[in-house]
């Protein structure tokens, strides 16, 4: 049986917004074992089961009629880098005038990926550290030598991938909440650190449905000493105040400080933008809108340009302005509220 292409409503075509995020996951392999994450514990697809290419690239072009000249496009994964020709795919965006960042565990950016990287045109590289000590970064991703692999990925992009611009993103939890004031220690005095940016631990991926109760099973990221919590980030507020490379804005670390003071309560206020005009992509091809809801197509069967103005999508949009979920999203990677109550101390 054949499928079905996207049901366009013409209408409301003139009055949807264009896109405002992109990701691409393009593979779920990792070669880590990160605490906070589970996707290392997924089964992968086969060969067979995932965009070629070609396919990907015909995704690419098309979304860029949806978007803005500079538009960012997100490539991630699992490890993104791991992927065979995840960089010809950064290369055909950056021709199709996207801008593109890539976040990486930095384990493959030897010399050899580095210099690729350069001839790619990635215009960011995000890399993930979570200790200015070795043993305990290696620690909590589960795999020895980590913390070294990243160290040489800032000095090899550096060298062979000058224009990529570079920062560091660390994830706050129990384990290492004496180590943020050490990074932006790290990220001053290495001029290889463009920015710094930290993240709140959440419900970690593809842990199941998002719920309130994942404290329950994974207490053992959630920081126990509150008050010490409570200065550290006092203290990169204070940091930032004064210019330092922490890319957070101030807004930003107190929602922090409210979440992790009551994390059942705190819900983002402002209108949800990853549902609304957002897209991501698995490694299989299949768009979502939202990662908690239905897949609305996918990049092998459907033309994003019209899937974007179907009414799955629309259907999509109306389901995501109704939502009342405590969203993990909404706090991390796409915090957008200024609610200055939230911020009285």
């Amino acid at each position: 049986m054949e499928q079905s292409g996207p049901r366009i409503d013409t209408v409301k075509k003139q009055s949807i917004e264009k896109p405002a995020f992109c990701c691409i996951a393009a593979t779920d392999y990792c070669m880590l074992r990160c605490k906070m994450c589970n996707k290392w514990d997924e089964p992968l697809p086969k060969a067979d089961e995932v965009p070629t290419l070609d396919e990907w690239k015909r995704f690419i072009t098309q979304f860029r009629d949806l978007v803005d000249e500079g538009f960012e496009l997100d490539f991630g994964g699992g490890e993104a880098l791991s992927m065979p020709g995840i960089l010809d795919l950064v290369a055909h965006a950056k021709k199709q005038g996207f801008r593109t960042t890539i976040a990486s565990n930095g384990y493959l950016i030897n010399k050899e990926m580095a210099k690729w990287i350069g001839s790619s045109g990635l215009d960011a590289v995000s890399l993930s550290l979570d200790s200015a000590r070795p043993a305990l970064h290696d620690r909590m991703r589960g795999t020895e030598g980590v913390y070294q692999r990243v160290m040489d990925a800032l000095n090899n992009l550096t060298r062979y991938a000058p224009h990529t611009q570079k920062g560091l993103c660390c994830v706050i939890m129990n384990e290492n909440i004496d180590e943020p004031l050490r990074l932006v220690s790290l990220a001053e005095e290495n001029k290889n650190v463009n920015w710094l940016y930290f993240m709140a631990v959440v419900q970690p991926n593809y842990s199941g449905p998002l719920n309130d109760q994942w404290l329950d099973e994974f207490q053992c990221l959630w920081p126990q000493n509150i008050d010490k919590t409570m200065h550290v980030l006092d203290e990169l507020i204070k940091l930032k105040q004064h210019g330092s490379k922490i890319s957070n804005r101030v807004e930003h670390l107190r929602a922090y400080k409210a979440y992790f003071n009551n994390p059942a309560q705190f819900v983002n206020k402002a209108q949800c933008i990853v549902g609304g005009r957002a897209l991501s992509v698995n490694s299989y091809g299949f768009i979502q809108m939202c990662l908690f809801k239905d897949f609305i197509g996918n990049i092998r069967e459907h033309d994003i340009r019209e899937l974007w103005y179907s009414q799955d999508a629309d259907l999509m949009r109306e389901k995501v302005k109704q939502c009342t979920s405590n969203c993990h999203l909404l706090l991390n990677c796409c915090y957008i509220e200024d609610d200055e109550e939230l911020y009285k101390e």
